[in-house]
């Protein structure tokens, strides 16, 4: 026998209070606190009930979300962030359909213009939008917009880099310590923990950059039996410097047996300099980071043997989703911080990655 459908009034019963109520709570209506808002949507959640947000939300006005994150342009950190915009606009294309409006605000130049961007966002559509998705910087003025957002009920988002102390909804970031220590083990596979490693260690100010490298040195620093000598190379945003000091090292080391880079930004530089420093019949085993058109060619051509792939494609929908569940269903996300795993891509299943729909569609 089909089960009875719970109905709103069903659910103002079992909570003692109006239908009017329980459609304040459930539609995000003013005039309830939030107390009892939560004790209902709990309530509703308990008997079965979904609300029918498809339906309402061809009769409300538009849900309006801003997306502020630095621009792919030409550059070290461009094969990153044409992955954030082309997982954001997938997103885009599917709230569509429920009367969601993503309004875009791409930057250029440094980290430092985005609490600039920030503050034109607030000032110009600070009350037609209902959520933000963005990344974090530590910087005075952009974490004083956060808070002006925030009071005015806006949810934010945080998306590849996060400021804890900001009472954001979440934050969606790779498991960067994870991708390092991946990284780490393949490079021991690779190598039975001969020679010596050296690592594209990108910039020591980056949060994910510590991270990666973080777990990279501790898979070897924490089993006695997994020791071997770890070089590292920093490259503050200059690739073309990291080239020269990565050939310099190449061509002077006999005993270096692997590299890694730990930045999508620094695995081109990388593989040039593989390419351009081994004389004839010297090999080095190579683990990159992130999965691009260079990247694929470099794993055909064995440059490569794997890279470790953080996915941004998949973090910026993720975002998305979580805010559209949270504005749209009520639904809070699962954790403060949401981690999308690292998986390593190598030749034998690249193919997988270049037919699936962010890989091939989207790129």
């Amino acid at each position: 026998m089909k089960s009875k459908k719970t109905t709103l009034k069903d659910i103002a019963a079992e909570a003692g209070v109006s239908l009017s109520t329980v459609h304040k709570a459930l539609y995000d209506k003013p005039g309830i606190s939030k107390r009892l808002k939560n004790e209902i949507i709990g309530i509703a959640d308990s008997m079965g009930y979904k609300a029918n947000f498809i339906a309402s939300s061809l009769k409300r006005k538009p849900i309006r979300i801003a997306f502020l994150m630095p621009l792919p342009d030409p550059g070290p950190y461009r094969c990153y962030y044409q992955d954030i915009w082309k997982g954001l606009r997938y997103f885009k294309a599917a709230a569509a359909e429920y009367n969601v409006e993503v309004l875009e605000f791409g930057f250029s130049g440094p980290m430092e213009t985005l609490p600039k961007k920030l503050k034109e966002i607030y000032e110009n559509y600070g009350d037609e939008i209902s959520g933000l998705i963005t990344t974090a910087t530590e910087h005075p003025t952009f974490s004083y917009f956060i808070d002006r957002f925030l009071k005015k009920k806006i949810a934010v988002v945080f998306l590849s880099a996060d400021l804890p102390k900001v009472d954001r909804l979440c934050c969606v970031r790779a498991q960067d310590t994870m991708a390092g220590q991946l990284a780490a083990e393949l490079v021991q596979n690779f190598t039975g923990l001969k020679g010596r490693v050296v690592v594209a260690a990108g910039d020591i100010l980056i949060a994910s950059h510590y991270a990666n490298i973080s777990g990279f040195e501790n898979y070897f620093s924490n089993e006695t039996d997994h020791r071997m000598d770890i070089l590292k190379v920093y490259d503050g945003g200059d690739q073309e410097r990291l080239y020269r000091d990565l050939c310099r090292l190449l061509k002077s080391d006999p005993e270096i047996t692997a590299l890694y880079s730990c930045s999508a930004r620094g695995t081109i530089p990388m593989c040039r300099a593989i390419a351009a420093s081994l004389p004839p019949g010297r090999t080095v085993k190579a683990v990159g980071c992130g999965l691009f058109k260079e990247s694929a060619e470099m794993l055909r051509k064995n440059v490569l043997q794997a890279v470790v792939f953080k996915d941004p494609f998949k973090m910026a929908y993720l975002s998305g989703q979580i805010l559209f569940d949270y504005l749209v269903k009520n639904e809070f996300p699962e954790s403060d911080t949401v981690f999308v795993t690292p998986v390593i891509v190598m030749k034998s299943n690249l193919s997988h990655y270049e037919n699936s729909l962010s890989f091939n569609k989207f790129r």
